[in-house]
């Protein structure tokens, strides 16, 4: 059967990671190592502060490195006023968010199951030390052939030149036989047309309305990959 597309640049948080379940284990483990209040307050309030800087260092408004201690920062003005150990904090959730290898639910089967009709690559903005540790602790990562990561690139999605370096060093070289996928708006489907490329927006709670200028597709499940590749139907 032919197919439209060859290969799939997926992200990794929220597309195969279950990133908010990581991040829950991570901060919790945190706090607790330096004997710090852990609440469903503080989360929210911890993944609102994330949220909106990690925006911030796509819109290049900020560097990784300001992000790392920022968002402790903040947090600790608005939660722990008086503890003075930022850095430590911020290196330590670094540690313990490598840790953190909880994938979406079916996200393994799909992956191997989509692994014997394209090539795919991780394309992702998360930090090389975490990406690594996390896929280093999961079987999935063999069904990707590389990881490119923006903490070692040093440029991040959604960011043309991002998607340049991956083309140029991946097989595919035709921009049409080349479809990203992931669950950002901003990031993934902003990137991709960035970079010139098809986009499938993988959106299982349905909250982002279709027809969207920066999607060409929309999916709930990774398997439907292949049904939208397929140019004969499934």
């Amino acid at each position: 059967m032919l197919r439209k597309y060859t290969t799939l640049l997926m992200d990794a948080d929220n597309t195969i990671f279950d990133f908010g379940k990581c991040e829950y284990n991570a901060l919790h483990k945190t706090l607790d190592r330096y004997d710090l209040q852990f609440n469903e307050v503080i989360y929210q309030n911890f993944t609102r502060i994330n949220s909106r800087l990690w925006t911030e260092f796509e819109k290049n408004c900020i560097t990784r490195s300001e992000l790392r201690v920022r968002r402790f920062r903040e947090l600790i003005e608005k939660c722990f006023d008086g503890f003075d150990q930022v850095g430590a904090l911020a290196e330590e959730y670094i540690d313990r968010l490598s840790e953190q290898a909880i994938l979406i639910d079916g996200a393994y089967e799909a992956v191997e199951k989509l692994s014997h009709y394209f090539e795919m690559y991780i394309i992702t903005n998360g930090l090389k030390k975490v990406q690594r540790g996390r896929f280093a602790k999961t079987s999935i990562s063999k069904y990707f052939k590389k990881l490119f990561i923006s903490d070692e690139i040093n440029v991040q999605k959604p960011r043309k030149e991002f998607f340049e370096y991956v083309i140029n060093n991946i097989d595919e070289k035709k921009k049409e036989r080349i479809l990203v996928v992931g669950d950002s708006l901003t990031s993934d489907m902003q990137g991709g047309k960035n970079g010139g490329l098809d986009t499938c927006l993988y959106d299982p709670g349905n909250k982002i309305s279709m027809p969207n200028e920066l999607c060409d597709y929309k999916i709930s499940d990774l398997n439907e990959i292949l049904k939208i590749s397929s140019e004969e139907g499934i």
